[in-house]
């Protein structure tokens, strides 16, 4: 969230001086710096040495009021990201603290500035009285969120609990024409979601918050005695007709004037989003309103009276989810780091990093006596005896490799940029290998990807775990070069800690409890059609999550017989065409549209570069057709391991077969 401030910033006219930065992290700082063209600093104290005139706070909630109390008591202007305070006793210390500072505070509620928020409340009038204020949010996670433990979903709930809420209580408070309060009528709560009345007076508000619904839904409606608006903040657009719908002809045109606004002004989204590149509507106009306010002397956009409303009210809603789900008010309220986990276990252990991904769960129900290592806590499936919460851009805490004897390093970044990339795939495994070569750990089971095998030179070309990397990989999607430097950083490190290593590179995962295509073969497009990229005949390489995890496990516990490298796919499924044909025998229906690679390719690569030059720049180097391109790959070694795997599997059903009957006996 820094970066978009950061950004932001930069936009300011007049423009602002980024004096300097801090972060837990000082490599983090470092990096972040950079970006600013300016200075990290150590502790906080030594950047509010600087004398800065305006702080933003964009650590996690925890550290908020702390960070913003020192800020104020430095003679600066605050704004703190979302939620300003856990408590409302915090809120009005930090409302107070600045009122005898004469300093200026606003948190993050950049939704009050969106545009189309704007647009609702000076149509509002249109309606009438204001009877009724809907503000509804819709996010499913996905990956190890969704796999994530009940504390890890409260906290992502409670993190986003303020934007729906705080939109709300601003339209109350606005819509309604009496002096009278926003009140908590009714509220209910459970680990991933929340529902509650609020009232203002006659007015009515409905909130509702899930972590279990689709699609992803923003939204907030204003209904009057004489029509009905919706702002919809994930497209940055309003739609409704402000008439009562009572008359015949208002009953047959309301339907389609809505339908025609929700294309015209969907695209219109679109296009500006293409051009300014914005992830975070309102977050630059709430920056530079509380900018000029400060320069100006004029109120903060943000109004105390708003901050103190929101902040009771989220408290008061942050206890049901504590009550609802048992767990303790200090927990849910993120006002302490989530301390470490590391309950012993008698005899050596294997450490599992990245344990709560999808294939890091599938792992640990594989390999006995496994620690976890992952940045959220536990998740509750979890088969891992021990757990570790940690961050591995921070460091690799020393007790978290005691009496291990193995590390699957199954972490790495999946999403992001090359920065990303660099911070979780590379700098995390060099961090990592550190921290085994201090512990005395000499054994790394590397988990990486088919992806860093290069492009296949001609159709026909058979690739196997000879074939090298890409000379040059940044071609290849920020993905495939961090995969492709962890690689080569392990390859290149590892002998001179001491440690030896086993690299297994999978295909594209597969879940077949939730089957999707994977992102080489094609895209969801609406309802149960799919474009898929090439044609049934083409080949794919696939490996299905518990068959890859229990390869891993193999090679984990027949270290030495392991290879140095295995290519590890399916050689059972080697065509898209057989790949489908397996996803519709496990329960998906979709329906396909095959377009040619190269068609794709040159259409990608043309959008990329309008987009570039729509945003006056320079479109960076993307190879789309090396990256989508078919591949065939050798299939010996993969077949041998997963051959392996059967007959222990069947040599432990016939042992567990025997032992039953003896006992029986």
């Amino acid at each position: 969230m820094a970066r978009h401030h950061l950004q932001a910033i930069k936009r300011l006219n007049p423009p602002a001086v980024v004096v300097g930065v801090h972060d837990r992290s000082a490599e983090q700082a470092e990096s972040f710096a950079a970006l600013g063209s300016t200075r990290a600093f150590s502790s906080l104290e030594a950047l509010l040495d600087t004398r800065p005139d305006i702080v933003h706070v964009c650590t996690p909630p925890f550290a908020h009021v702390d960070s913003a109390r020192a800020a104020l008591e430095s003679g600066a202007h605050v704004y703190v990201e979302k939620p300003f305070a856990l408590t409302v006793a915090d809120a009005q210390m930090l409302l107070e603290l600045a009122e005898r500072s004469n300093r200026l505070v606003c948190a993050g509620h950049q939704l009050l500035c969106d545009p189309a928020f704007g647009m609702l409340m000076g149509r509002a009038r249109e309606l009438g009285p204001l009877v009724k204020a809907d503000s509804h949010f819709a996010f499913r996670p996905v990956g190890p969120a969704a796999r994530g433990s009940r504390q890890a979903l409260i906290h992502q709930l409670v993190d986003i609990l303020p934007h729906p809420l705080y939109s709300l209580v601003a339209a109350l408070e606005q819509g309604c024409t009496t002096d009278m309060p926003v009140t908590l009528a009714w509220a209910d709560a459970s680990p991933t979601d929340v529902n509650a009345v609020l009232q203002c007076g006659e007015v009515i508000g409905r909130l509702s918050v899930t972590l279990r619904g689709r699609p992803i839904a923003s939204y907030l409606t204003l209904d009057g005695i004489r029509g009905s608006l919706t702002c919809d903040f994930v497209r940055t657009t309003i739609h409704g007709l402000a008439n009562p719908g009572t008359e015949a002809l208002e009953k047959i045109v309301n339907p389609l004037a809505t339908g025609a606004q929700l294309i015209t002004r969907t695209s219109m989204s679109l296009a500006r989003r293409l051009q300014g590149g914005g992830s975070y509507p309102g977050l630059f106009e709430l920056i530079d309103a509380f900018y000029g306010a400060v320069s100006t002397g004029k109120p903060s956009p943000v109004s105390p009276d708003h901050l103190l409303r929101v902040a009771g009210l989220f408290e008061t809603l942050v206890s049901k989810i504590a009550a609802s789900s048992r767990t303790p008010a200090s927990v849910v309220r993120l006002d302490t780091p989530e301390k470490l986990d590391t309950r012993g276990r008698a005899g050596s252990v294997t450490v599992l990093t990245g344990a709560n991904g999808l294939l890091g769960s599938a792992i640990a129900h594989v390999v006995p006596r496994v620690r976890g290592i992952g940045r959220a806590g536990k998740p509750d499936e979890s088969g891992a005896q021990d757990w570790v919460s940690a961050d591995l851009n921070a460091g690799v805490p020393a007790r978290s490799l005691d009496r291990a004897n193995l590390v699957i390093h199954a972490a790495a970044e999946t999403n992001g940029g090359y920065d990303a990339h660099q911070r979780n795939s590379i700098d995390a495994t060099r961090r990592l290998m550190r921290g085994m070569h201090a512990g005395g750990v000499s054994r790394l089971l590397l988990v990486s990807s088919l992806s860093v095998i290069r492009p296949p030179r001609t159709p026909w070309e058979r690739q196997d775990e000879r074939t090298p990397r890409p000379e040059e990989p940044r071609a290849l999607g920020a993905y495939t070069w961090g995969k492709c430097r962890q690689e080569e950083l392990v390859q290149s490190e590892a002998a001179a800690l001491g440690i030896e290593t086993r690299v297994v590179r999978p295909g594209a995962l597969i879940d077949f409890r939730e089957p999707e295509l994977p992102g080489l073969m094609g895209r969801r497009l609406f309802g149960r059609w799919h474009l898929g990229f090439g044609r049934p005949g083409l080949p794919i390489a696939i490996c299905e999550v518990s068959r890859c995890a229990e390869a891993i496990g193999w090679c984990a516990s027949h270290f030495d017989e392991a290879p140095p490298v295995l290519n590890l796919f399916d050689p059972t499924v080697l065509t898209r065409g057989a790949l489908i044909a397996r996803l519709r025998a496990n329960g998906w229906n979709g329906r396909m549209v095959w377009v040619p690679i190269s068609v794709l390719a040159l259409g990608m690569t043309a959008a990329r570069t309008l987009i570039s030059f729509a945003r006056g720049a320079w479109p960076e180097r993307m190879a789309v057709w090396s990256i989508l391109r078919p591949r065939r790959y050798d299939a010996r070694l993969t077949s041998m391991v997963f051959e392996r795997v059967a007959q222990e599997s069947v040599t432990a059903a016939t042992r567990d077969t025997s032992g039953d009957v003896a006992l029986s006996a």
